[in-house]
């Protein structure tokens, strides 16, 4: 497998490296694996919108709460700046649909997870 850039995507901590968009598919998806004892799984979709960057988060087994923060954050899973990069819409009931006023392939050529919180009271515990 050729890897030609990375994005690292968190829930609960898991990271997973994926290639850049083509042509002839503009999308990337990433798999999310459950860590941390959440349970929840699911995808991170990234699509190039020519400048702007579509991020579609679909989870399975979201937590009760149905409501919980997502954000990009620079650094890889095991090292993340806690400060979020960029903002995303809640993952309300598993679905989270932003668009990002950044490129996709800045977004694939740096280091950065996405990171889903268990809620907004409980930000601190990554899931």
């Amino acid at each position: 497998m050729r890897r030609l850039a990375s994005l690292f995507v968190t829930a609960g901590m898991l990271c997973a490296a994926v290639l850049p968009a083509s042509a002839a598919h503009p999308d990337v998806t990433i798999k999310m694996h459950a860590q941390n004892g959440s349970g929840e799984w699911g995808t991170a979709t990234l699509t190039d919108l020519g400048g702007r960057t579509r991020v579609v988060i679909a989870l399975q087994h979201e937590n009760t709460t149905g409501n919980q923060p997502a954000h990009i954050h620079m650094g890889p899973c095991a090292h993340l700046n806690p400060a979020p990069k960029y903002f995303l819409k809640n993952v309300i009931l598993g679905h989270s649909n932003t668009t990002i006023d950044v490129p996709i392939a800045k977004l694939l050529g740096a280091h950065m997870a996405v990171n889903v919180h268990e809620s907004a009271k409980d930000i601190g515990r990554y899931v």
